[in-house]
């Protein structure tokens, strides 16, 4: 993944010779509001090399809903289409706490030691709350390994010695392992697997269709996912070896690898989770749980200058893309991009879910999700 700038610049020049082309005409169904700049989408998935998609664009007033596919490998996307969307899960988990902070399940700036009976748990975690775990203020870094220790069902109390590198609160690190560790706390609570909890007070009341357990789902309808550079063909991911594991049973210390980036959903679904954020007359979440959502927690600064982070949230502030803020998410594994935005002001909204594309970032915003916003809120919907 292009995560320095020289490794971006070589990214770049590589893309064009080496990762498999996008076809000319991709789109392959529109429902709601045919596209105006249906062109400049299609001229966009050539230039990143994006293999299959969805693209939910919204208004208050209306949607147009934008299905592509490839063909080398051959990637089909339709509305049921089922998406590991990676990273965005990080919104799901934090929209999760805050109705849970809203019933007094949760206090946001409680000790999370407190939560564990564990007295090695409650040790590595000291002086860290949950507020610092969602706005990846906690000083916690990501270890290297981390992926097999998740897959080899290490204990967390084994990594986080050397991944505490900072003093809570005072820096800003985006760390997977920190918020991974919310599943942790939220199983310690609850004493029910992670994906239970999420379940019952998350997808269920809102009506999404989602899991944590991409075991659940039949595999025919999830969209498998090809790393563009370094391509190498049949590699597709489909399931996760995390994803492949059902949570049977909870494991405070040893399940930190899934509200960091497992959750699987189709497009319509996720659109109803940035509803809960989107509409001030939605009941679901209080204005004053909203607000701590949407709040600058965080700076990336010099790293990325547009970009500052609420709790489980990013925040863009480029007059290029929009007058306003823009929040969400975006989602990078396995040569995903996916991205999934509103306007502050406006409430439009655009999502982009995909099986693979260009990964080269500006700063940290994925160039892929750079050019769609700028086309949604600039271009296609300026044109309603």
């Amino acid at each position: 993944m292009p995560t320095t700038k020289l490794k971006n610049a070589l990214y770049r020049i590589a893309l064009p010779f080496f990762a498999p082309n996008c076809p000319r005409h991709p789109v392959t169904s529109v429902s709601g509001r045919d596209p105006v700049c249906i062109r400049d989408l299609e001229s966009l998935h050539r230039k990143h090399h994006v293999l299959g998609s969805a693209v939910l664009l919204t208004s208050p007033e209306q949607y147009s809903l934008i299905c592509t596919s490839s063909e080398n490998p051959k990637h089909s996307a339709c509305p049921e289409t089922l998406f590991r969307v990676a990273s965005i899960t990080k919104t799901a988990t934090a929209v999760l706490c805050v109705r849970l902070m809203e019933k007094g399940t949760l206090n946001p700036d409680r000790l999370v030691s407190e939560y564990f009976t564990n007295e090695s748990a409650r040790s590595a975690l000291d002086g860290i709350t949950l507020r610092h775990l969602l706005s990846h203020t906690s000083g916690i870094i990501d270890p290297s390994g981390l992926e097999s220790a998740v897959n080899e069902g290490a204990p967390f109390t084994d990594l986080l010695p050397s991944s505490r590198r900072f003093q809570p609160g005072n820096s800003f690190h985006y760390s997977n392992f920190g918020f991974g560790l919310i599943g942790c706390i939220l199983e310690s609570v609850f004493n029910a697997p992670v994906g239970q909890v999420f379940r019952d007070h998350l997808f269920e009341p809102l009506r999404m269709n989602a899991t944590l357990e991409a075991c659940l789902l039949p595999s025919e309808r999830i969209m498998p996912v090809t790393r563009v550079l370094p391509y190498r063909k049949d590699r597709d991911i489909t399931v996760t070896s995390l994803g492949s594991r059902p949570l049977l049973s909870p494991d405070p210390l040893r399940h930190y690898g899934h509200t960091a980036g497992s959750m699987y959903t189709d497009i319509l679904s996720l659109q109803k989770l940035l509803n809960v954020l989107i509409f001030k007359d939605n009941d679901s979440l209080s204005e004053r749980w909203k607000k701590e959502i949407l709040l600058e927690h965080a700076s990336y600064g010099s790293l990325s200058p547009t970009l500052s982070y609420g709790l489980g949230l990013l925040r863009i502030s480029d007059p290029a893309l929009s007058d306003g803020i823009i929040f969400g998410h975006q989602g990078f594994a396995y040569g995903c991009v996916d991205g999934a935005f509103w306007e502050e002001n406006t409430g439009r909204s655009v999502i982009m879910l995909n099986g693979g594309a260009d990964e080269a970032r500006t700063g940290r915003l994925g160039l892929l999700n750079r050019d769609i916003l700028h086309w949604a809120f600039r271009k296609e919907m300026a044109a309603w």
